[in-house]
């Protein structure tokens, strides 16, 4: 079971992320912009807490986008938690 934190949201998640780092020069100044790209496949019943002990094919897909100080507190999360299990990289 892992729970991540988002602002000021707790979701409760059995699931499989891809998680990709980039960053954007969309500032005149130049300046780059962090963005963090999730990807999740959640099991049926995750977001409730009842997935089953041998859960089925994933019934959602879900793609999120972070941008600046939020997408970098995510991927510190990502990478800190112990919580996370890096399957590759």
């Amino acid at each position: 079971m892992s729970f991540i934190r988002l602002a000021d949201l707790i979701i409760n998640l059995d699931c499989i992320a891809a998680v990709k780092f980039s960053t954007d020069f969309t500032l005149p100044n130049g300046q780059d912009i962090p963005t963090v790209n999730i990807c999740l496949a959640m099991p049926d019943g995750s977001l409730d807490g009842k997935t089953e002990a041998e859960p089925g094919p994933c019934g959602s897909l879900e793609c999120l986008e972070f941008e600046s100080d939020l997408a970098m507190s995510i991927w510190n999360y990502f990478l800190q938690s112990k919580d996370v299990t890096v399957l590759f990289e």
